[in-house]
């Protein structure tokens, strides 16, 4: 069974394409929808579809469209991308009914760009990434051609994770010590560890050698609390 992992971002539309093809545009807008948002390994907007689509229509200056999106992936989520216009398009869909979709592509300036941070919990992968696709058909089989690629590995720490917003709060070896302040978790971990015990460094010891994982502030109080109690009776026993 796959990892899901957890991504969001932005995806931009050039101007050009809601200058010339907004009709189409909308089209898109409103396919993301029927076949994106409901998959296990979805992509949804953040706004409102039918107030995106509106706003396309109605617009009397053209502009470059920037929108939030949310998404999930197997493994990654760039694996969304790369297979963004094969998964956009129904089951058994005859690519003759789609014609619309390669008007609004036709020209070579037309594209989708997608930035997003992406993090796999499972495996311990965080990552930023922007892509740059449009559709290209082959025979009869539309695919995804991607323009550009840069991605970017970000340090697997509780900081990076909390600057990037998947957390407001999390803890790990680096700021383990920060628990201390911590009123609700030191009163359930002094029932087990005698308080004087419990000091900045400890703390920071017993996540290196026994937690090791990131947890966010609503996960530290059952395995987080388990593990530095075995590690104190680890660190005793030790004791001659």
């Amino acid at each position: 069974m796959a990892n899901i992992s957890n991504a969001f971002g932005t995806v931009t539309i050039p101007a050009e394409m809601m200058e010339e093809n907004p009709n189409e545009l909308v089209q898109l807008i409103q396919l993301m929808e029927n076949e994106l948002v409901r998959c296990d390994y979805n992509t949804v907007l953040s706004n409102d579809y039918a107030q995106i689509c509106t706003h396309i229509q109605n617009s009397i200056l053209p502009h470059e469209l920037t929108l939030d999106f949310t998404g999930s992936g197997r493994w990654s989520y760039d694996n969304n991308i790369r297979s963004f216009f094969e998964w956009l398009l129904p089951e058994n869909a005859v690519i003759e009914s789609y014609s619309w979709l390669l008007e609004l592509f036709k020209n070579k300036a037309s594209h989708l760009t997608f930035s997003f941070v992406d993090y796999e919990q499972g495996c311990d992968v965080l990552y930023a990434a922007t892509i740059q696709i449009r559709p290209k058909l082959l025979g009869n089989v539309l695919e995804t051609e991607i323009l550009s690629e840069l991605t970017k590995d970000l340090p697997l720490t509780a900081a990076q994770l909390m600057e990037s917003d998947f957390y407001e709060q999390a803890y790990d070896r680096h700021n383990a010590h920060e628990l201390l302040d911590n009123e609700d978790f030191m009163n359930r971990l002094t029932v087990f560890i005698p308080r004087s015990f419990i000091t900045p460094t400890f703390l920071t010891d017993a996540w290196t050698e026994f937690v090791l994982y990131i947890y966010d502030d609503e996960s530290i109080f059952d395995q987080v609390i388990s593990d530095i109690v075995d590690y104190y009776h680890h660190t005793h026993s030790l004791k001659p």
